[in-house]
């Protein structure tokens, strides 16, 4: 039975840099990952220049099919407020599975184990605090040992369920087209639908890959994605009417923020596993990668007895669970908010505002310009400033 230092689970944003920054500091670490390719979850693609540069990743056009300077969000009256990029902060569309590939090329360059198209099945404790991993590879089930299992395995996550408490993980439906023939009136501008008519607890999202292909998509709670995706698909000719859909893709996404605990003696969760997701928009790109960056150096360090324990990660990943939370706070009091006043908001926000609320940065500085209106000063304006 073969022995390593760390098991990382699941080969998304997370486990590769969480595999990479273990490895580079000469841990041993192997990596599952059930799939037989990596990139498969569906995926609006769109990041900032901050996630490369926090993932120590070099813009490239290998896995970046376009640049974004800005956004534009629709209330339901169609009525749009602009974020631009000194706002937002200039960004790319990924081609994702070529961004896993490079993050991939990272973790092998130091030396990480790969096995993809191998699922986990079971995680047994022996020996205080080492494991026995159960792996079904090619039809057969093979055993290692790990000093440390890292759970980055997504909402289905094993290790997640196996030892930690998820109560009230909460997930909306997703599901995404991408379209050739699509025709943009901006082809480097994001778009983000709302309204309950739209997209009932959600949004629609229309991210150009190019100038003619698109990632077009929907999350929604409480009902089915598809048929209020088609629906907007049909209102929109002016984008959509020549158009096909290429590529079909589905899959839940956690929006009621971090979960409690986020560490279990030597096991740790990240990404989607431990609902590391930004609420109000379901980004989870860039603080997965900064969860998994922090908890495979953790990993390394606590290995080579430079920390007492991986509860230093949650401690160095506060400022992304402070973020976390925020943003559900702001996604608790908007999405309580009926059509007509969502128009009003859209009246009364800028872009700076949206991207505070959206991103869980400054929600107070919201707050107080909302107090101005008599109309969400109780609604919105109070929550926000905590009081």
């Amino acid at each position: 039975m073969e022995t390593y230092d760390v098991i990382v689970v699941g080969g998304g944003p997370a486990g590769l840099v969480a595999s990479w920054k273990a490895a580079e500091k000469n841990v041993k670490v192997l990596l599952i990952e059930k799939e037989r390719m990596l990139g498969l979850k569906p995926c609006g693609e769109a990041v900032s220049t901050r996630t490369l540069t926090d993932a120590e990743i070099q813009p490239s056009q290998k896995f970046i099919t376009n640049t974004v300077k800005g956004a534009l969000i629709y209330a339901p009256n169609l009525k749009h407020v602009k974020i631009f990029s000194e706002q937002l902060g200039q960004g790319y569309i990924l081609e994702k599975p070529a961004f896993l590939r490079e993050l991939a090329y990272h973790s092998a360059k130091h030396g990480v184990d790969f096995w993809v198209n191998s699922q986990v099945l079971d995680i047994e404790k022996f020996n205080k605090e080492k494991f026995i991993v159960s792996v079904k590879r090619f039809g057969e089930i093979l055993k290692v040992k790990s000093k440390i299992v890292l759970g980055c395995d997504g909402v289905n996550s094993v290790v997640a369920k196996k030892f930690f408490n998820r109560k009230n993980y909460e997930l909306i439906s997703c599901i995404q087209y991408r379209m050739v023939n699509c025709r943009f009136e901006d082809p480097h501008m994001l778009e983000c639908y709302l309204g309950n008519e739209v997209a009932p607890y959600g949004y629609v999202w229309v991210f150009p890959k190019t100038e003619t292909i698109g990632n077009v998509g929907i999350g929604v709670r409480g009902t089915s994605a598809k048929p209020y995706l088609d629906k907007f698909i049909a209102k929109h000719p002016e984008k959509f009417g020549k158009a096909k859909i290429v590529e079909i893709q589905a899959a839940p996404v956690p929006v009621s923020g971090q979960i409690e605990k986020i560490v279990d003696g030597n096991v740790m969760v990240c990404g989607d596993a431990a609902g590391q997701v930004i609420p109000l928009t379901g980004g989870g790109i860039h603080s997965s990668i900064v969860a998994g960056k922090i908890a495979g150096e953790v990993a390394a360090e606590y290995l080579q007895q430079k920390i007492k324990s991986l509860e230093e990660y949650p401690k160095r990943y506060s400022y992304w669970t402070s973020r976390i939370k925020n943003s559900l706070k702001a996604l608790r009091l908007i999405e309580k908010l009926k059509d007509d006043e969502l128009n009003q908001l859209a009246d009364v926000l800028n872009g700076e505002d949206i991207v505070n609320l959206a991103s869980g940065f400054d929600l107070k500085k919201v707050g107080r310009k909302l107090l101005k209106h008599p109309y969400f000063a109780f609604r919105l304006a109070k929550a926000l400033l905590g009081e």
